[in-house]
């Protein structure tokens, strides 16, 4: 399927411009549309002092919360346009939702061909009482069904000519390739990598370059020697001395596991310093 829609996010306060640039990049190359997307919380929460709260004090405190939730929107409404200004020929739309900012964003990344988003800051605390850019990444690569690329706040302006697939024999791998095809089409190299690492993983890659080779005239394939441990950091090391555009599957456990646990996705989402495209 072509791209015809990217989601962008847009956040109350973060560094834009990266993935801003990236998203309306990407609209560029393949005349699609920019959907911008604030999400507002539906309510305020009035915490009890003493178990007595008077109607001026929730008035006050109702009021002040609406004032600052205005000059967000007003903010990010602000920080998308002039992102769009940069991007004459793209055609773009802003919209605001109010209420739960995963659940708002599972419902329009379902309805966009890719969204991008940029990892979360794990120290961040809004007033959603969560990182609004947890949620997004929750909403859009675990909960979209959709792909999602992660744009790093200081990722290098990508260019899509060299894409490098992380080949893994597994469902969200398979999906990660169909979900690319669209910039595999455009591409000047497509790479194809694996690390061996005792898995089984280098033969299935030779099945997999020989399915890829039907659809590009040229598709290059590398095994590189490794533990699991180390996957992570040498998939990052091999795209950015590629200059190439990750490819990956995502998986994903509870939050609590995958902090504790790690593994290849986390490292990635936490390290990356060039953009990746992944698919749940």
């Amino acid at each position: 399927m072509a791209i015809k829609r990217v989601l962008l996010p847009v956040g109350p306060d973060s560094d834009f411009q990266a993935l801003s640039d990236t998203a309306f990049h990407i609209a560029e190359k393949f005349s699609a549309q920019v959907m911008g997307l604030f999400v507002r919380p539906s309510a305020l929460v009035i915490p009890l002092l003493d178990d007595v709260v008077s109607t001026e004090y929730v008035r006050t405190v109702t009021e002040a919360a609406q004032g600052r939730w205005q000059e967000a929107v007003a903010k990010a409404e602000s920080k998308f346009k002039a992102a769009a200004e940069g991007f004459p020929h793209v055609e773009s739309t802003f919209h605001v939702a109010t209420g739960d900012v995963e659940g708002s964003f599972v419902r329009q990344a379902r309805l966009a061909d890719i969204s991008v988003t940029t990892p979360p800051d794990p120290l961040e605390d809004g007033f959603w009482g969560s990182s609004y850019w947890l949620d997004v990444q929750n909403a859009t690569l675990f909960r979209s069904g959709r792909p999602v690329l992660l744009v790093p706040p200081h990722a290098v302006k990508p260019n899509f000519e060299i894409v490098m697939i992380a080949w893994k024999q597994s469902l969200e791998a398979a999906r990660a390739i169909a979900a690319a095809q669209p910039f595999m089409a455009k591409a000047r190299e497509v790479h194809l990598f694996t690390i061996d690492d005792g898995s089984g993983e280098v033969a299935s890659l030779r099945e997999v370059e020989e399915y890829l080779s039907l659809h590009y005239d040229e598709v290059r394939s590398e095994v590189v020697k490794g533990e699991a441990h180390q996957v992570g950091k040498l998939l990052l090391a091999q795209a950015y001395s590629l200059g190439a555009l990750l490819i990956m599957g995502a998986f994903s456990h509870w939050r609590w596991q995958e902090r504790l646990l790690g593994g290849v996705t986390d490292y990635v989402l936490r390290e990356a310093s060039t953009p990746v495209l992944m698919m749940h």
